[in-house]
Formats: C-alpha cells, structure tokens, sequence
C-alpha cells in the first residue's frame, strides 16, 4: 500500500536545512524543541558521534539524494518476499495502531507515519481488512497533526479497506497521495518531513524482514537485508544533513550509527561479465553476464538482525 512514499526521498534535495516544525534552519540558528529554544551546543561525542563519522557523510552530495527514489524497497515489495516464503501473518510484528499518539513533536510523528505506512503495507499483502482500518485511523492522526491529510481521501479508502476485492485499488489511491503529499511538501520547504517518513519506512521495513528471517531463514530474504548495506550509507547522508542541533535527530543519528557498525563487514560486489544467448523452446534468451556478489556470515546477520531491533524499539518507543 505504502509503495511509493520512498519517492519522498527526493524532496532532500531541498535548499536548507528545516527543523521538526517545518522552519528553515540557515548556519547557527535557535532550533525550536518541543516549543522552547536552545542555542547550546549538543555534546555530540556523548552520543558517540565523533566529527570523523560525520565527515563522512557530509562530503556526500545532498543533490544527488533524489536518485535514492529507485534504489529503496518499498514495503510492498518487502511484504512480497514475505509472502512468497509462505510465512504465516504475525500480527505480533506490527506496531499497536493505538501507539501513534505516543509521537508527540513533529519529527516524532512524521518517524511515526513511516513506520505505520510500512505496516500497512505488510496488512495489505495479507488481505487483513479489518487491521487495516486500525492502522488507517492511525495514520489519519498523524496527517491530520502534520498538516497533510488533506491528500488522503480517508472515507474512500475505508470503504475500500472493507472490500477483500479491491486491495489493488486501495494501492492506487494511496500511491496517488503519497505522490501529492511530497510535491506539496517539497514546494512548501518541509523536505525535513519527507526524510524522516521515508527513515520510518525504511527502518520497519528492514525490522519486518528480519523478524521474519529469525523465524525461517531463506536466501532471497537474507540477500534482500544484506543489500541494505548501501541503502543504510545514503540514508545516514540524509540523517546527518538534516541533524544539526536539535536533540531528537542527534539521537536518531546515534542510533542509526550502530546499525551502520553491524553492516560494515558485509561485502556487495558487482561482478561484470558478458551476457549470453542461449535457445530455449526455440527461442533466444539473454543470460545477463553481470550479477551481484552478497557476502554476508550467520553471525554478522545475527548481530545486524540485533542491531535493527535496537533500531527500532528506539525510534517505536520515541527515541
């Protein structure tokens, strides 16, 4: 259901820097927290960000953030792997519809709309009809509070939730309002927002694949999360250009940092080769030469797996 907000991605590209309540930030200004304002300094290496991590990930070209739009799973295409491995649905996965008034500021509930979105998704591939409705009341507080629920036409897609028959219009529907929902928020200088929906996606994406793995281990799924190794590099690029001083985007950062630790053993390789043409039931079939090397240990995905709920309890429970 929630295929296409990764295309939010491309609103970082964005001139500026925004803070949580969608204002501008521009070199050393007052960030606004929770309705008061700081200009102290954050301890960063408290949180275990020394500037050398950083450098890293600032040299990267914020332009270029848009081409992430291709690259990200959607939850879709997650919840498809999950399905075709003939796992059964597990309600217990999700999180509680009921919490999303547990995200209180801005850059909370915009982290909380990836996460239910993405959730959605799982629902969706199931034909749960039922959950789904819980989890659209969710999201509808979220945009309300956001200011965005003007691109969801809630009663439409209610109606259509309670159809088994028209999962793929539901799809549709609110594939064409994540569309309208980034436009608006790139032409209105609130890229901020897009980012962490999109960080919110991702993350329960990513715990989602791994739950499921723990629970039957299969190639395609374990090649799948491995991957998300160069996934997790360009959206560290995007945390970190938007962190500037504010405390909740510190922690996020620091968290993400341990995820990137898990990941760092794990080798993606690009093999080039020729492509060959091979006759099969009288016809010419092209063998693509090319083709990607995964390497990736029992314990090092032990140890991302770990690393990915850590991830995700913090940014659950509000960082």
């Amino acid at each position: 259901m929630a295929a296409c907000l990764i295309a939010v991605i491309a609103s970082c590209g964005g001139s500026g820097n925004t803070n949580a309540t969608g204002n501008t930030n521009n070199g050393d200004m007052e960030i606004e927290y929770n309705g008061t304002q700081t200009t102290t300094p954050i301890d960063l290496e408290a949180y275990g960000l020394d500037q050398d991590f950083l450098e890293r990930y600032r040299k990267k070209n914020i332009a270029d953030f848009g081409d992430l739009i291709q690259s990200f799973p959607s939850p879709v295409e997650v919840s498809s792997i999950i399905q075709d491995m003939k796992v059964p649905y597990s309600e217990s996965l999700l999180l509680d519809a009921s919490k999303c008034d547990n995200f209180e500021t801005s850059f909370k509930k915009s982290l909380g709309l990836g996460v239910f979105c993405a959730d959605l998704g799982y629902l969706n591939v199931y034909n749960k009809t039922g959950d789904v409705l819980n989890y659209l009341v969710a999201i509808r507080k979220l945009t309300d509070a956001l200011k965005l629920a003007q691109f969801f036409d809630f009663p439409t897609l209610k109606r259509i939730a309670t159809n088994n028959n028209n999962l793929d219009s539901l799809l549709i529907l609110s594939t064409m309002s994540y569309y309208n929902m980034d436009k608006h928020l790139r032409d209105n200088n609130r890229a901020e927002v897009s980012a962490m929906m999109v960080t919110g996606v991702w993350t329960e994406s990513l715990y989602l694949a791994s739950q499921v793995y723990k629970k039957k281990e299969n190639k395609r799924m374990r090649d799948h999360i491995a991957s998300q190794k160069n996934i997790l590099d360009d959206l560290m690029a995007v945390l970190v250009h938007y962190m500037g001083e504010n405390p909740d985007h510190v922690k996020l950062v620091s968290a993400f940092k341990e995820l990137a630790k898990a990941y760092e053993p794990v080798t993606i390789e690009n093999i080039e080769g020729e492509d060959k043409v091979e006759m099969v039931n009288g016809q010419a079939v092209t063998t693509q030469g090319s083709h990607t090397v995964i390497t990736v240990s029992d314990e090092q995905m032990t140890q991302i797996i770990k690393a990915v709920e850590t991830l995700r309890k913090k940014i659950t429970e509000a960082l």
